[in-house]
């Protein structure tokens, strides 16, 4: 069944599409009151959704989906507390929630004009600064509107290839060019995991591990996030170096394009920085600001747009509402994993002897300087045979939290997740990243991310482990 038929001749497309909004509406509801009632019906409107989408299901979302159902069937039979079981389906119904109102503000950028100058101006840089800008460029629109910047800048760089300077090059040239566009805005968008608070890995380390708060992680991945900028500038200019000497086209980006690029930045700086604000200022969690700031601000933003133009601040914002209630249905795969990791991210550890383990690890003299790089080795590894480290961060955090463990503090934890996580988003070939990407440029996903990739990521994962275990032998972590 096409996604975008009519919904008057897509009843099953329809009722999606109510689902999942019944779904973000119950969470909206459930920040300010708790009730028992209203997070089981949430959780099976959620699970309707997803069983009458399984079609959209690959592997990668296979795989996560069919663990939170084993675990919720051993749990059943296991005794596992039923208020354990209603943490599950609350975190279940909060992550899959707050990933389809992130898509909100895809609509709203999808009618901004700056957005398409911001492309338009990393897309057309000279080589000497272009991939600083397309890797800070995939960075910014990864935070703002994630996936959908990933796409507008691989889409725009696919068509910068049908110009007529770079059909008159060589095709062996045309390939390193497309190569070194697509690796630089990939690793721009990976570095969303270190640091973003609109990240997924962020919210993920957050939910599943209560005494851990932003600035215990945030700050440290955003000061490492510059050193691997400099480190994937210094792979691209080996890279380049055979054609330094070559009189190749002048790239030049189009006149005013500049402006929508600083918008960008202002939205992205004005989104995080309010979130932080009603964070500070009121009873509510920072993933709790997070959910409710979000689109409210992407419908301030399509009114904003709207202002001038035919239909008002009015007409851009249903334009918004269409567009995010016409993706609805589409959000599938991505909404299953989250909703996945987050059941099982509560339930699982209820399931697991954590004591026995601690005891285990103890007799084995596992301490943090063993312990902490495992996690990091442990996401990288089952990301390889399909386990998106959305699970595996979520399920690994919870549990190692609980272990305390000395020196294994929360901190070290979420550390030593999003350095796996970071290091392998633009790596295997099963994660969403590259197989979007793979889509995208018409690439093969192994050679995208093993081949042409894997270089930098050995190195940045090296580099995270230096400065770590440098913090860790001073006693800082």
């Amino acid at each position: 069944m096409a996604l975008h038929d009519n919904p008057w001749r897509a009843p099953i497309v329809q009722t999606r599409r109510v689902l999942l909004s019944f779904v973000m509406t119950s969470v909206l509801v459930l920040v300010f009151v708790d009730v028992a009632w209203l997070t089981l019906v949430g959780a099976t409107a959620l699970t309707l959704y997803l069983v009458l989408g399984w079609r959209q299901f690959g592997f990668g979302a296979w795989v996560p989906i069919l663990l939170a159902l084993g675990v919720l069937t051993v749990s059943l039979f296991g005794g596992v507390p039923g208020t354990v079981l209603m943490d599950g389906f609350g975190r279940m119904l909060f992550l899959a929630a707050l990933i389809a109102l992130l898509g909100t503000l895809r609509s709203a950028a999808a009618l901004a004009r700056e957005v398409s100058q911001a492309g338009a101006y990393l897309t057309g840089q000279p080589a000497s600064r272009r991939y600083l800008a397309l890797t800070f460029g995939g960075h910014l629109f990864g935070v703002l509107i994630n996936f959908g910047g990933l796409a507008l800048l691989l889409d725009m760089a696919m068509r910068s290839m049908d110009t007529d300077d770079n059909r008159r090059m060589s095709a062996e040239i045309r390939e390193v060019k497309l190569k070194r566009m697509t690796l630089a805005i990939v690793r721009g968008f990976s570095l969303i995991s270190l640091w973003s608070p609109l990240g997924f890995a962020t919210n993920a380390l957050l939910i599943s591990m209560p005494g851990l708060t932003y600035l215990d992680f945030g700050p440290f991945g955003f000061a490492m996030s510059f050193v691997f900028v400099a480190i994937g500038w210094a792979v691209d200019r080996i890279e380049g170096r055979r054609f330094r000497g070559k009189a190749l086209p002048r790239a030049a980006p189009p006149p005013g394009s500049a402006l929508g690029a600083v918008l960008v930045v202002g939205h992205v700086v004005l989104v995080g920085g309010l979130v932080f604000l009603l964070h500070g200022l009121s009873p509510l969690g920072f993933q709790q600001a997070l959910i409710l700031l979000v689109p409210a601000y992407a419908l301030l933003w399509s009114a904003v747009v709207g202002m001038g133009r035919p239909g008002g601040p009015t007409g851009a914002v249903v334009a918004a509402v269409r567009g995010a209630w016409v993706r609805l249905p589409d959000m599938g795969a991505e909404i299953g994993v989250f909703a996945a990791a987050g059941f099982a991210s509560v339930v699982l550890p209820a399931l697991i002897p954590v004591d026995a383990l601690r005891s285990l690890i103890a007799e084995l003299a596992l301490g943090p300087a063993i312990l902490a790089p495992g996690l990091s080795v442990a996401i990288i590894g089952l990301a390889f045979i399909g386990v998106n480290p959305i699970v595996t961060s979520s399920v690994l955090g919870a549990i190692a939290s609980q272990l305390n463990v000395p020196g294994l503090g929360d901190p070290l934890i979420a550390l030593a997740i999003i350095g796996g996580w970071g290091t392998v988003i633009g790596l295997s070939p099963f994660i969403t990243t590259v197989i979007f990407c793979s889509a995208i440029i018409r690439r093969p996903a192994a050679r995208i991310g093993p081949i042409w990739n894997g270089p930098y990521c050995l190195a940045i994962f090296l580099a995270w482990w230096v400065v770590l275990g440098v913090l860790m032998a001073a006693g800082v972590l």
